[in-house]
């Protein structure tokens, strides 16, 4: 997405060429799909200096026809982007525009441009727009339902929270919602996401916003967005709705570190145009024999779409069904010919199961089973690695120590007490002793040392 930020001298000035730029991306031809997306800033004169991320700066009519020296400051202030002049049949010359070519003007329009103008003069002046920081997209798959995407969905996103990366959640089931609903996000309906899909209004990083709700206030973002009001799957099925989902993405992926997409509710098409586009595919299956071939059949159709460079992984999701071995399932299902591909085992965790009422994400419970996920953060840190894994170890012998004498001792004082009633007499009270069970509730520490937030139960 292109940053293009809007200078005049007056307010209305400014709504005047907004109004104008937003009529140029408003009606692409329909062979420009892949067209940058534009992100709008209304600025005056003194507001540039604050606004260094701008990609391309556009300077109205009437800041030009005030005092045309104006854009030699500009131009200092912004000297490696891209600088735009647009005049009206008033203050057009072409002495006006020679003097702005030597001020420093890249280019020039007239308010009475043509779309297709508009964006030809964009797409040659693209190249200087390399080296744009841009977030991870995670596609969350699987083959049937009921195996846990949502569950990996937010488990991961908690994670990748936990290391220190801005989140936001896709929740594109709009029958369920379950992912919205878990984490009490409102509103349930969001009709800018719908205005955005349909394309009645332009994908910018202004409009992205207004489809996303923050799910924990805190230094960084985590959030989730709630999926397109409609009344069924339907509204992803046209191919005009699948770019827009794919532009909303797009906008998403420049404000986030990672893009989590919990795939539930979208058809094969639009799940297939996701795929091409995904860095990391992470497919959930279970322990069920019976899925096998439709889980084999599934990664193969998925590789086939995914880039050359990007991660396939297997999540072995333990909900319970089935009982084939996963060693089975790692050889000889999650397997694809010539394809590199990361096997994750998540074991079953009844904590973990029953994370939409505890007041915890599922990471909390799963931080170790799911480390490989996150390799590429845990690699990275060259110093603090060895540390980490030296605590974890001696994390590991000190809760087996602990655990192993607190079953000494409680089986040790059972026996005493019944020593002692067997002495006494006493046959009638209960010969068990107490047992602590575990709190359910909020938290801050993790077991690994790292901090998880409670969800927020409305």
């Amino acid at each position: 997405m292109i940053e293009l930020g809007i200078v005049d001298l007056s307010a209305e000035s400014r709504r005047r060429l907004t109004a104008v730029v937003e009529r140029w991306a408003w009606t692409p031809p329909d062979f420009k799909i892949s067209l940058p997306r534009l992100s709008l800033h209304s600025l005056s004169p003194e507001e540039i200096r604050f606004h260094g991320g701008l990609d391309v700066c556009v300077v109205g009519p009437e800041l030009i026809g005030c005092d045309a020296a104006f854009i030699h400051g500009i131009r200092k202030q912004l000297n490696d982007k891209v600088l735009i002049a647009v005049l009206d049949a008033r203050t057009y010359s072409f002495g006006l525009v020679e003097q702005l070519s030597r001020l420093g003007v890249d280019d020039v329009f007239l308010d009475t441009a043509t779309s297709e103008e508009f964006f030809r003069r964009i797409l040659l002046l693209q190249r200087r727009f390399q080296g744009k920081k841009r977030g991870s997209l995670l596609v969350v798959d699987s083959a049937r339902g009921g195996v846990g995407k949502t569950f990996i969905t937010a488990t991961v996103a908690e994670g990748w929270y936990a290391h220190g990366k801005s989140v936001c959640m896709v929740d594109t089931d709009v029958l369920a919602q379950d992912l919205a609903r878990f984490f009490k996000v409102k509103p349930h309906v969001n009709e800018p996401l719908r205005l955005l899909i349909e394309q009645q209004r332009v994908v910018t990083a202004e409009t992205v916003a207004e489809c996303v709700r923050e799910v924990w206030a805190d230094e960084r973002k985590f959030a989730c967005m709630v999926p397109p009001a409609g009344r069924d799957e339907s509204i992803f099925m046209s191919s005009g709705a699948q770019r827009g989902v794919t532009a909303v993405l797009e906008a998403s992926l420049l404000a986030y570190d990672k893009v989590i997409v919990d795939s539930s509710g979208l058809p094969s098409t639009s799940r297939n145009a996701l795929f091409q586009i995904a860095d990391e595919v992470l497919f959930v299956m279970n322990r069920d024999i019976s899925a096998a071939f439709a889980n084999r059949q599934a990664l193969s159709l998925i590789a086939g779409f995914m880039r050359h460079d990007a991660v396939l992984t297997a999540v072995l999701n333990d909900t319970g069904v089935g009982a084939a071995p996963i060693s089975l399932l790692r050889d000889e299902v999650a397997v694809i010919s010539g394809r590199r591909m990361r096997h994750v085992v998540v074991p079953r965790s009844r904590r973990g199961a029953a994370w939409v009422c505890s007041g915890y994400t599922p990471y909390r419970f799963l931080s170790r089973s799911l480390r490989e996920i996150f390799s590429d953060v845990v690699e990275s840190d060259d110093k603090s690695a060895p540390q980490a894994r030296l605590k974890s170890l001696v994390g590991s012998v000190w809760r087996a120590i602990t655990g192993r004498l607190g079953w000494l001792t409680t089986r040790a004082w059972g026996k005493a007490a019944s020593a002692r009633q067997l002495k006494h007499g006493e046959g009638a009270q209960s010969l068990l002793p107490a047992v602590a069970l575990p709190i359910i509730g909020p938290s801050t520490t993790d077991v690994d040392g790292l901090v998880s937030k409670p969800v927020l139960l409305g």
